[in-house]
């Protein structure tokens, strides 16, 4: 296997359908991996499959609700069952959660967001390492954010979740380092998704009364690189991660934020 090829490997994507996570899919799968997709929209999942079918590789959606104990068991047994478990898995999935201060956040939003944010990567690891380690070969990948070092305000449960998701990332790959298992996170700044296209930057635009053109300049100025990071970008370092090529990386928090 070379350092780029992922092949008779099976990769777990969370929340693989759309933005970041959709490009994950499709760079996993087109170095040989199979990848089974975890989120709640079949549409956006079954376009995905599809388009990995059409080029020829493989790929299944496993509808999961990552703020649900259950459906995550459920969807990791299946895995284990038929796939005989996961050799990658990327806990991508995110809600960015109530945005507004501590004081007005709504204690279900703050749960829920912490329950898929955090909880879920801890409990698809609990359910997936005992093969990894029985193998002794196993990645782990969770997408963390930048916003754990900026601390913006009025976004305190996304930013507690990923800092959580970091700790989280270093602590267990002490554990399992010595059973060829890596353990890596990926923090990446603005990067332009159809979300961030179609929601937040017209929203913004909306409310201080600007041009969309004008928001995007702003956002992009506060990078050194004056740009937004691609979905690509974030897919070709988790690409690395996964590769042979990491083999002795492991408890690292890796930025890919434009020096941001």
């Amino acid at each position: 296997m070379s350092d780029q090829t992922l092949g008779n490997k099976v990769s777990v994507v969370t929340g693989g359908a759309g933005g970041i996570g959709r490009a994950i899919s499709y760079k996993l799968a087109a170095a040989g991996s199979t990848v089974l997709i975890f989120g709640r929209d079949q549409d956006k999942g079954s376009r995905v499959v599809h388009e990995i079918e059409r080029q020829g590789g493989l790929a299944m959606f496993v509808p999961t609700d990552l703020a649900r104990e259950n459906e995550i068991e459920a969807s990791a047994n299946y895995v284990i069952k038929e796939h005989g478990g996961a050799d990658i898995l990327v806990n991508n999935a995110a809600l960015s959660g109530f945005m507004g201060p501590v004081v007005d956040t709504p204690i279900e939003d703050a749960v829920k967001t912490v329950n898929v944010n955090l909880i879920s990567a801890f409990h698809l690891s609990q359910l997936f390492l005992p093969l990894m380690i029985d193998k002794a070969y196993g990645r782990i990948i969770n997408i963390s954010s930048v916003a754990y070092r900026h601390n913006t305000r009025n976004s305190a449960t996304y930013n507690m979740s990923k800092a959580g998701l970091n700790s989280f990332t270093k602590t267990l790959s002490n554990e399992v380092a010595s059973h060829g298992v890596t353990v890596n996170a990926i923090a990446p700044g603005l990067v332009m998704t159809d979300r961030i296209r179609n929601s937040r930057i017209p929203g913004i635009a909306a409310k201080q009364g600007i041009s969309q053109e004008d928001v995007l300049n702003k956002l992009a100025s506060d990078t050194p690189t004056g740009r937004f990071t691609q979905p690509e970008e974030v897919a070709g370092l988790v690409m690395f991660l996964a590769s042979e090529a990491a083999d002795n990386i492991t408890g690292e928090i890796v930025n890919i934020a434009g020096g941001y």
